[in-house]
């Protein structure tokens, strides 16, 4: 079991862990190339299955720099799955908000308040990335398989059929060989890795550089993001960790990117886009940023893959670069455990790419999207913009597309490690399942990720606990061991049935809205949450045995 760390423990100053890579052992399963939060993630989840992972990073430390912020209730829900959340809350908003965008003219184009999703979270959470990178750190050190080596650089690497040889360079200079199964490339944007491999990144630079000012104590606390969608100077406002705010200022043609990022400037800019002229500002950070919107043409290449900025780059305006990183560690790191267990056949790993592709192009288009839309220059352009949204809000049925948000690309499997039936709610298979709260036959209540665990789960949704015990005797469950429940919406008395749990689904709205979608099927549940095929107990054996040659 892992340990459980109390948030002083995580609020410890960071420290380099160089040591010598004289001791680091010839081989090890994975390399994580980079501790950022993708490759500390990744590296918690491999490490709660015991994993043989080495994580190394060219920097000293973890980063100080408060860059990504928002996290979505998919990644919180990942937080919780590591058992971090007790460690996480602390350096969260204190509530989940949504996002407000505004006309030039005064009014509100679109209104987005903060909800809770099916997932159990705010659909938008903010987070200090510098704690939560101190806080992976210190997760991944419950591990005795995860090793981390920071001040240690990757100069070369070769591929060979069944490894990668690595060549590391430590702190002091001196270098060492390494042979891994797996490499993982979370090394950024300008990845040594990607280039190594020579994979491009396609896409472009988007021109609009933003000042982000950090500003600590500041009186607008508002539950929602604020985007001012002015043609002379666009900007918005994020909610930040420990009362503070983040406002994002795009530079206009011919602004010197230093001279912006002084006291003075800041304080002229603030006076004049906001209501606070006379507050005495507390900046904790400036910073100048572009954007890029780019896809690396294939994320995985043989033995090594590529995750997060690595694999993509997108505009802020979405916020959802943090996010996107966190679910190529949750999608990749199960696959390569059960490959490493011998669970499933290499080249179920080829299943990375074609799943996350799709998602990444959408969240990527997204996030283009709404910079063009809250970024227009030109007050023409901008007038017919707020002209649309002003009709379009009168329709109660948009209305309620922009309250809750359905405008942002959902993910989705299509293809991949997934069962689409032909017959039975097709539809079904590469949604995320629902995290309900269940009670079972003593009244104790519990997350449905809490009681899953690792591995796969097979889920019969007001299903009987018999019908589930026999879809669970096909030879593949009987490999791979699933969790196996029965959830019920009513009182009726049911028991456990050959290892079948039972329990009751608790008042929940949203979480009992989704799982209505499921209803009389049992549905087999990824360990990444996503659900591989669904079909009714008659046809439970036909996903099963579909199932079973893909993860061959």
């Amino acid at each position: 079991m892992a340990k459980t760390l109390s948030v002083n423990e995580v609020k410890r100053t960071n420290r380099p862990v160089s040591g010598p890579i004289g001791d680091l052992p010839d081989v090890v399963d994975v390399v994580i190339v980079g501790a950022g939060p993708v490759g500390l993630t990744a590296a918690n989840l491999l490490g709660a299955q015991g994993v043989s992972t080495l994580v190394i990073e060219q920097n000293a430390l973890t980063s100080d720099q408060p860059k990504a912020v928002i996290v979505d209730d998919e990644h919180m829900r990942l937080i919780e799955r590591m058992e971090l959340m007790d460690l996480a809350r602390p350096h969260l908003t204190a509530t989940y908000f949504g996002i407000h965008f505004y006309s030039p003219l005064g009014f509100e184009l679109v209104k987005a308040d903060g909800f809770l999703t099916p997932n159990g979270f705010g659909n938008r959470n903010s987070v200090s990335q510098p704690m939560l990178e101190k806080m992976l750190l210190d997760g991944s050190r419950r591990y005795p398989s995860i090793v981390v080596r920071f001040s240690c650089r990757l100069t070369g690497l070769s591929q060979q059929s069944d490894h990668v040889d690595m060549v590391l360079r430590n702190h002091d200079g001196i270098e060492s060989t390494l042979r891994a199964k797996f490499v993982l490339a979370c090394d950024g944007a300008n990845s040594f890795v990607r280039q190594s491999l020579g994979i491009e990144a396609e896409g472009k630079r988007i021109d609009e550089p933003h000042l982000v000012v950090d500003l600590a104590e500041f009186p607008d606390q508002s539950p929602f993001s604020r985007f001012f969608c002015h043609p002379s100077r666009p900007f918005n406002s994020i909610l930040v960790p420990y009362g503070g705010r983040r406002i994002e200022f795009m530079l206009n043609p011919g602004e010197d990117k230093e001279t912006i990022k002084s006291p003075q400037a800041i304080k002229a800019l603030v006076a004049r886009h906001t209501p606070y002229k006379d507050y005495d500002l507390k900046i904790v950070r400036t910073a100048v940023y572009g954007f890029s919107a780019r896809i690396a043409e294939r994320m995985q290449d043989g033995r090594i893959f590529l995750l997060g900025d690595a694999a993509h780059v997108m505009p802020p305006f979405g916020a959802q670069g943090l996010n996107s990183g966190a679910r190529d560690a949750a999608n990749l790191t199960w696959k390569i455990a059960a490959v490493l267990c011998g669970e499933m056949g290499l080249k179920a790993l080829e299943s990375y790419d074609s799943e996350r592709r799709r998602n990444v192009k959408d969240t990527v288009d997204y996030s283009v999207r709404v910079g063009r839309l809250a970024n227009i220059r030109f007050w023409p352009a901008a007038l017919l913009r707020d002209a649309f949204f002003a009709m379009a809000n009168l329709f109660p049925p948009v209305r309620r597309y922009f309250r809750e948000m359905r405008y942002m690309p959902k993910p989705h499997l299509n293809a991949g490690l997934v069962v689409i039936s032909q017959h039975e709610n097709a539809s079904l298979a590469g949604r995320v399942f629902p995290r309900p709260s269940l009670i079972d036959e003593n009244g104790r209540y519990s997350s449905f990720d809490a009681l899953t665990g690792l591995g796969f789960a097979l889920v019969g949704v007001d299903v009987g606990p018999e019908s589930v015990a026999r879809a669970a005797r096909h030879h593949l469950w009987e490999r791979l061991r699933p969790s196996t429940m029965s959830l019920l919406y009513d009182n009726r008395q049911s028991t456990s049935a050959q290892g079948v749990s039972v329990y009751r689904v608790a008042d929940d709205d949203a979480a009992k809205t989704a799982l209505a979608a499921f209803s009389g099927q049992i549905a087999i549940v990824r360990p990444d949450r996503y659900v591989a095929g669904t079909a009714s107990p008659a046809g439970f054996g036909a996903i099963s045995d579909a199932l079973a040659l893909l993860l061959r």
